[in-house]
Parts: C-alpha cells; structure tokens; sequence
C-alpha cells in the first residue's frame, strides 16, 4: 500500500543520496587500500550491499543494539541494502539505526525507511521496538501518521492507539491522505466515544487532507466556517503551509485570493506572505496591497514590510505611504522603522526628518523610537517627544523612558525632574514592567 506524504517520506531522496554518498566513499577507500581492477561500480550497488546480507554484519549490529553503535560500515551497508526491494533487511537493524544511532542524520534516514517498510502485519512489531529503544514524542506523531496511512479505520479500533495525546489525530491525518473519501466519512460520523475529542480531530483530518488534495482541504474549511467553528483560521493557515510548501509563493497566493474576505483569508495571507516577499518582495506588495484598507491584511502588510526593510528600506517606506490609511499601513510603517533603526539609524532619522507632519510620521518616529531606544534612549526621547498626537507621544515618551531608567536611573531620573510629564507617567518610567 501507498503511504502518503509526511516529512519522512520527504527524506526518501536523502537516503538514496546519504547511501550513495556513504557506500561510495567505503568503496573508494577499498579501492586505494588494494590494488583492484578500476571497474565500474554503481553506488548504492556495490560489493558492500552484497556483503550486507551476509550473517556477520547483521550479527555486528545486534551486538551493538544495547551500546546504540555501529561502525559506518554498518551503516552504509543496511541504509543501501534497504533500498532493494529484492534484499531482506532486519527490522530490527534497521530500527537501531533510527532510534539508538548517534547521529541525528542517520537516525532520520533510517526512521523514514523504517515507515516506509511498514505494512499492516509489521506494524506493531515497529511500535514495540519503538516503545524498547524509547522514541520520542516527535518520532510517534511521525509513526501514528503512517499507521493511519497503513490501516486507516482499524487503528481507532486498537485502545493503544488512544494512550497518547494527539494520536488519534495523528492516525486520522495519515487516513486523509491516504484515503481521504474513507477518513471523511468516518469524521462525519464519530462513534459517541470521540465526540470530545472532535476539534482535534479534525485539526488531524485537515492537515490530512491538506498533503494530498487541498481543494478538498479548503472546502472543508469554509464549510466549518459557516458551521460555526471556532478556529477556521487557524485550519486555513495549516492548508495554506501546504500550498505554499508544494506550489510555491506565488502560487499560494494567487490561491488565497480565491477564500472570503475575512479572518480565514488574513490567516492563508499570513503564511504565505513573509516566505512571498522574501523571494520578491515587489510582487508580493503588489499582491496584499489590494486588501491594504482591509483590516484581515494588516499582518500579512507587517510580513511583507519585514524581509522588504531588510533588503531595501527606503523602497519598502515609500511602498507604505503609497498605502491607504489604516491598520496595516500603520503596523507597516512601525514595523519598518523598528527594523531600520537597528540596521542603519543614521539613514532611519534622515528618512523621518524628510517626512512632513502627518500621522504617517507619528506611527513611524513610534515604530523608530521603540527600537533605538535601547541603542540611545536620549536621542529616542527627542525623536518621541516630536511626535503631535498626543497619546502616541505619550505612549512613546514612557516606553523610551523606562528603558533609559532601566539603563541610567541616575540620569534618567534628572530628566524627569524636567520632563513636564505628569506624576502618573514619571510613576511608570521609574517603575518599570519586567521584561
């Protein structure tokens, strides 16, 4: 049976390519230690696969089993050998490598064939050698998903199945993307038992559905958005991750234009817009700019503005004005400011002094002094101290005050003494909330 996609089925190139790597560099090294023939060998089809099946090296890796050791050798030999499909290898070997070897990198290789190789009469033969060799917690949400991939409804019919937390979501993910018609129909109708644990479960039937049929992952959605569930947000974001990984930026969010307007598409815009703009920046602005006077798009304008300020910051600025008022501009331009005064405060407070009078310009000296503060609390308070709207001056003057307390209480108290700010507000300063 077909298991689905999952991050280890993702790692399957790494293996062909780490075995390849491996075994070629053992034969190349037996080949400068004698003087053999230079006959060609394909990687991954050397001598050494052969010499895999023979009783000494799986014997030598039993023997390591309690120690979780192997030579490279080893390694090489029952990675490459795992990957014929005419080649008997041990689940047991094989399981050491995933669970007890040292190497992060190896473990993963070889946990990704380990699931890859289970079918239904071997899968709880995997499940006890991971409970002896002690997988962690990510290693048997990985498990469950492919146990559900494998035997889909006969999973929820095994009470062990239901003992740790989040595996029934996990089985149903691997069910929807192997089965999605199945796994639905059996989410329409909860045996009474599971009802409580509905909302996790259909956060795992959405991430399912999400790997192997997204229309079908986002109708679901918009469906339990007019029913009334309470986190369609969220369960757009997880299709959104999905459609961003397997069809790019762009892609993403031509696809994301097509949902309501409304928190379930600032949720897909979310996710995709800051891996968009870091790829290209202009494009994406272009994109979020046509909902730029909606409030959903205000943090999918902040994750653009972010990775653009990085790049160029004076471009990114002059993108922001261009904006409509509003919530995103204004996070934008905060957003911005932040991030240019850390990188080059010099060109940040000449771009602020060019700026006319606006609250365009409040929002920006806000956004610059919440950062610069902590580089030069004095010049912060100058900057805040210029900004017209009295309660952002305020709010400002107060934040870039308590870092100068928390900096130089001595200096910082003398500048109170002259302030003019209010006993409440000098309150606050000297009083700083815990960071």
């Amino acid at each position: 049976m077909k298991i689905p996609s999952s991050w280890p089925l993702h790692l399957v190139w790494l293996i062909v390519t780490f075995s390849a790597f491996v075994v070629g560099s053992k034969q190349r090294s037996a080949s400068n230690a004698s003087d053999q023939s230079n006959s060609s060998i394909s990687p991954g089809r050397s001598s050494l696969t052969a010499d895999a099946s023979s009783p000494e090296s799986i014997a030598s890796m039993q023997r390591r089993k309690r120690e979780g050791a192997a030579t490279e050798q080893e390694k090489a030999n029952l990675l490459a050998q795992s990957l014929g499909t005419n080649l008997n290898v041990s689940l047991d070997s094989l399981a050491i490598l995933a669970l007890r070897d040292p190497s992060h990198v190896t473990r993963r290789i070889a946990f990704a064939r380990l699931l890859e190789s289970m079918t239904p009469e071997n899968a709880e033969k995997i499940r006890q050698q991971m409970t002896e060799m002690g997988a962690d917690n990510e290693q048997w949400r990985d498990f469950q998903y492919s146990l559900g991939a494998v035997i889909g409804k006969a999973a929820f019919d095994d009470p062990e199945n239901n003992k740790r937390e989040g595996a029934l979501a996990a089985i149903l993910s691997g069910w929807a993307a192997a089965k999605p018609q199945e796994a639905l129909a059996m989410w329409e109708n909860l045996p009474k038992e599971l009802e409580d644990k509905r909302d996790e479960l259909t956060r795992g039937l959405v991430n399912g559905l999400a790997d192997t049929d997204r229309t079908m992952a986002t109708a679901l959605v918009l469906r339990l958005q007019d029913q009334g569930f309470k986190d369609t947000a969220g369960l757009m974001s997880m299709v959104a991750t999905e459609t961003l990984r397997a069809d790019g930026a762009e892609a993403a969010s031509i696809w994301s234009d097509q949902l309501p307007d409304g928190a379930i598409k600032g949720a897909a815009m979310n996710r995709i817009a800051n891996e968009f703009a870091r790829s290209n920046p202009e494009a994406a602005a272009k994109w979020v700019s046509r909902y730029a006077d909606q409030d959903f798009a205000a943090s999918a304008i902040e994750r653009v503005t972010r990775p653009w300020t990085e790049k160029n910051p004076e471009a990114a600025v002059s993108w922001l004005e261009s904006l409509p008022a509003g919530r995103g501009q204004n996070t934008g331009l905060q957003t911005a400011f932040n991030d240019w005064e850390d990188r080059d405060p010099a060109a940040a407070t000449k771009y602020l002094s060019s700026m006319p009078n606006s609250p365009q310009r409040d929002t920006s000296i806000s956004g610059f002094t919440s950062g610069y503060a902590w580089q030069n609390p004095q010049m912060a308070i100058q900057w805040a101290g210029s900004i017209s709207d009295p309660k952002m001056r305020q709010r400002s003057l107060t934040q870039a005050g308590q870092i100068y307390f928390r900096q130089n209480p001595a200096e910082a108290t003398k500048w109170l003494q002259t302030s003019g700010l209010s006993p409440e507000i000098q309150q606050q300063i000297t009083n700083p909330p815990r960071r």
